[in-house]
This record gives C-alpha cells, structure tokens and sequence, in this order.
C-alpha cells in the first residue's frame, strides 16, 4: 500500500534536520519529493550529496508552502500523497494506518495523525506531550478509527489525489500561514470529509525546520499576524467581513505599538510588522509583488 503513497517536504534552511528526516524516509520505499524555498544553508547539498535518488526541486527563491507544495503535488502520480514538515517524525505504520483508514473511507479527502509536541534529549526524539493548538476539538461524528474534524495540520497532511485534483490543491495568494485552514474550509464546503486519525501518531519538533535570519522572521510576522489572517478571513466570509476585520486589527496593533513606544520607548517587531501586513491587506495588496516575491 505504501508504494500508492508520494511524500513531499518543502524545505527552507532545514540543514539542522534534514538529513535525520531524509534518512527515515528514504527506507519506506515510496517516492519522496523535497522542494527546496532557495535555502541560504547547506540544505540543498546535504540532499544532493547523501541522497541522490530523492526528487530534489530547487527553486530560484522562497514561494511560500502552498505554492512549493503544489509544484510537487503536480507532479504526484499516486494515489494519495503526505505533505510532512521538515521536522515532523511519523512511523511506517502509522503512515500504513492513516493510507488504510482513507482507503476503507473514501469520502475522506484530507487526514492527518493525533500531533505531539517532540523534543531532543540526549540526540533522541521523544515525545512531550499532545499538541492542544494542532488537534483542534474534532465534530460530534466520530468512530473508533476517526473523527471529523475542521482543520488539518500542514505539518502532516495525507490528501487522496483523486479527489483533490478535482477540488484544487493550495490558494496560491498565501505566502505562508492559514493556507492549510483554506484548503480544509474549501474541502468540507465541497462535501468530503477531513479527518483525524485516531489511532496514528506524529511527532512534530515545531519551530526547528528551519534556522532563518530576522529579515524572515520580521517577514513571517508580516504574513502570519496580519496580511494571510485577513486573505483567509476574504476566502471563507467575504472581502466585506475582511475589510472590518481588517479595522480592528489596525486599532488594535495601532494601540499595542503606541503603549509599547510611551512605555518602552520601542516597539515589539511581531506587533509592527502584524500592522503593516493588515495594513497592506486593507490597502488592497498581495502577499507577493509583481516579480512574484513576497512582501514584508
């Protein structure tokens, strides 16, 4: 069954980890596809070097997660595919009982395993604990295999292809953040279901996939804070409840970055740079320009 299963990871300056994460799963024996967001680091010659037969895309620079997973998603030709993060950890039988739950259901178009917190110690993953932010409060419709739930983690996303090339694969207007929850909303909208896995396990590092300067932090900031929240809130409500969404964000990081000026006498990057991407939202801009690079 395996072998009717892609696995794609998108990289961005992942040198820490990678090799650890490749070396798992290069012995599955199912095809793996890296697409690399222009690393800084040595992510790229690592894979080239240790793993040579693993399909390597190396892009020309950083597109996003939804953009740089449809290019490998494009490229899919089986029958489901598993979209892990860089620094998430999933065994081969819980990869085989999320591929046998999906298959024995097939109204299922997105699954994804319970998600635990991980940590090293002494250069052992173990794990820390389920993750409360990524399993969101399933539905009322649940078995002992699966329950419904609204949202499934990017971190480790099991799609069956079949239905998604019908339902379309990431909304290519994020750069990075709530595009996972788009492509959910858009899948239960359509009639199928997403699912959590109950009995499957992934661990999941956070944070770790990648070691990036402060200009990308400030950008993700930017991105997360801000511009994708009101875009996603554009997609499910409408661009009306987004722009007054937009509204209050701008009163209320306007009010946070004047408290935090007259009491400190400086402002905190992840409320300044959360201001100006919904500002940029409100104004009418794109989570990227018109070469196609991001903005923040």
């Amino acid at each position: 069954m395996i072998s009717n299963l892609t696995i794609i990871l998108v990289t961005f300056c992942s040198e820490k980890i990678i090799k650890q994460t490749l070396k798992i799963l290069s012995n599955l024996g199912c095809s793996v596809i890296v697409v690399d967001n222009a690393s800084q680091d040595n992510t790229v010659n690592i894979i080239k070097n240790d793993f040579p037969d693993i399909n390597l895309i190396v892009l020309s620079h950083n597109i996003g997660y939804g953009r740089a997973n449809n290019i490998a998603l494009n490229q899919t030709k089986t029958k489901y595919a598993l979209l892990l993060n860089p620094d998430a950890y999933i065994s081969e039988n819980d990869i085989l009982l999320c591929l046998q739950i999906m298959q024995d259901n097939n109204n299922i178009a997105i699954a994804g395993p319970v998600v635990y917190n991980a940590k090293i110690h002494n250069n052992s993953l173990i794990d820390n604990g389920i993750c409360l932010k990524k399993n969101k409060k399933p539905s009322q419709k649940s078995n002992e295999n699966y329950s419904l739930n609204q949202f499934i983690t990017g971190a480790g996303m099991f799609l069956n292809m079949s239905i998604m090339q019908k339902i379309g694969f990431f909304d290519e207007g994020f750069f990075l953040y709530c595009e996972d929850n788009e492509i959910c909303k858009r899948v239960i909208k359509k009639g199928y279901n997403t699912a959590i896995i109950k009995k499957a396990k992934i661990l999941h590092l956070g944070s770790q996939s990648s070691s990036i300067n402060l200009a990308e932090i400030e950008r993700t900031y930017w991105h997360r804070f801000g511009w994708s929240k009101l875009y996603y809130t554009e997609k499910i409500w409408g661009k009306t409840i987004a722009k007054l969404r937009a509204i209050r964000m701008l009163f209320k990081f306007s009010f946070l970055c004047l408290k935090e000026y007259l009491l400190l006498k400086k402002i905190n990057k992840q409320n300044s740079q959360a201001l100006k991407g919904t500002w940029a939202y409100f104004c009418g801009s794109k989570a990227f320009d018109n070469q196609q690079q991001p903005l923040g």
